[in-house]
């Protein structure tokens, strides 16, 4: 009898050490979400304002070029 309780404090203890690390794992991971989430809000508003900057540039009177036209240099 002996020997099953000491069987099963041990396998408590790796349960208890095995859900630790998860815990903590977990909450690693969710502080990279947030920092990721962050990090793409910030870049979305880079682009966002990327694409305005193109437009504000391609329609200032510059005439495109047409596509797949060579330039008038060659």
């Amino acid at each position: 009898m002996t020997s099953e309780v000491a069987d099963f404090e041990r396998r408590l203890f790796e349960l208890e050490s095995k859900s630790s690390f998860q815990e903590a794992e977990l909450l690693d991971m969710s502080k990279a979400l947030v920092g990721q989430d962050l990090r793409i809000e910030r870049l979305e508003a880079t682009l966002r304002a990327l694409r305005e900057k193109v437009k504000e540039l391609s329609g200032e009177g510059q005439v495109p070029m047409p596509p797949n036209e060579r330039p008038p240099h060659y």
